[in-house]
């Protein structure tokens, strides 16, 4: 069952050319993910020590909320001013209220696909008073024989892709699918690194150009496909309140720091911050510059409770305090929806 309701075209690390729509249209694969968000009144690091980890907490509070990297990081596009068009699976419980606030948010459901599965995807998330977390995720309905088939018919004509963290399998054929059609796209395989073997993450970064991590991914990966990932074009690496690094065949090596924020919840910063830096690069800033973007967006997340209830009135606002002048390819103010 399926839910139905020119700027500039990156290529590689930077080459640049029109876009075929305006604003920008952006395909996310991934997730869309009911998050259940619990608040634990203490450190994990001053639990007690066993050989196992067997042991209850008391937690301070628990919310729901609507999450899944895919739709967290196109709401912060759409916020911004593009176009994000969501291609994902769900299960039989994908509920009317989840729905509704994608439609209030102006996020095309079309790519919503509703499959014979019970269960989306879910984020149990524990989080504690140093903003260390803990996450348990249940990634929802597996690959089909037509995953590949309906993202290739639904992409064609996008102008830009993004791959949420995902299944192994849904990531490599939504890379080979996008590469089918010829949309360029980010690779963002995220916490699932953690189920990818080897010769899964080797394909993976075969197939990609652009890829962003934070520090534990970066180990991870490295450790899985070695020297291969200095073959990528552009490789950003998030640092939490260090800001973030990249090294870019074109740009050089470079670092930025984070932006100063009150923060309230951490959850779906690095969504948010994969939505600025995305939102920049599509208007042709150069990797700094959308690193920046990035850091802006994750500051504005940090200062709210939950991944799709911030607002970006001050997208711009924020950049300018932060780093003085707005770039030629930021507007002193946004198109909403």
């Amino acid at each position: 069952m399926l839910i139905n309701d020119a700027q500039v075209y990156l290529t590689g690390a930077g080459a640049i050319s029109t876009f075929a729509s305006d604003p920008p249209r952006v395909v996310l694969t991934g997730t869309l993910a009911v998050d259940y968000v619990a608040a634990y009144p203490g450190r994990f690091s001053a639990l007690p020590q066993y050989r196992g980890i067997n042991l209850a907490v008391q937690l301070g509070s628990i919310e729901r909320r609507f999450g899944g990297c895919a739709m967290n990081i196109a709401y912060t596009l759409r916020l911004l001013g593009n176009d994000p068009a969501p291609f994902v699976y769900v299960g039989h419980d994908f509920d009317n209220e989840y729905a509704a606030h994608l439609k209030a948010s102006g996020l095309d459901i079309s790519g919503i696909h509703v499959v014979d599965a019970p269960h989306s995807a879910h984020a149990f998330i524990f989080t504690d008073t140093d903003q260390n977390q803990f996450t348990g995720f249940f990634g929802g309905p597996g690959p089909t024989a037509d995953f590949g088939i309906d993202l290739r018919r639904y992409a064609t004509g996008v102008d830009y892709g993004i791959l949420a963290p995902d299944l192994p399998a849904n990531m490599t054929t939504a890379a080979r699918a996008l590469l089918d059609v010829g949309v360029p796209f980010l690779t963002d395989p995220g916490q699932n690194l953690t189920d990818f073997r080897a010769h899964e993450a080797d394909e993976l970064v075969a197939l990609s150009t652009t890829l962003i991590v934070n520090e534990f991914e970066y180990v991870r990966l490295r450790d899985l496909v070695g020297d291969r990932l200095d073959a990528l074009d552009l490789v950003v690496v998030t640092e939490g309140e260090r800001g973030a690094r990249w090294h870019s065949k074109t740009e050089g090596d470079g670092r930025e720091d984070a932006v100063t924020a009150r923060i309230v919840d951490p959850t779906g910063c690095g969504d948010a911050f994969r939505g600025g830096f995305v939102h920049a690069r599509l208007h042709g800033s150069p990797v700094s510059e959308a690193v920046r973007a990035g850091a802006v967006t994750a500051a504005i997340v940090l200062e709210a409770a939950g991944t799709q209830t911030h607002g970006c009135d001050s997208f711009s606002e924020r950049y300018r305090e932060s780093w003085g002048d707005l770039p030629d390819w930021l507007p002193t103010s946004l198109n909403h929806p």
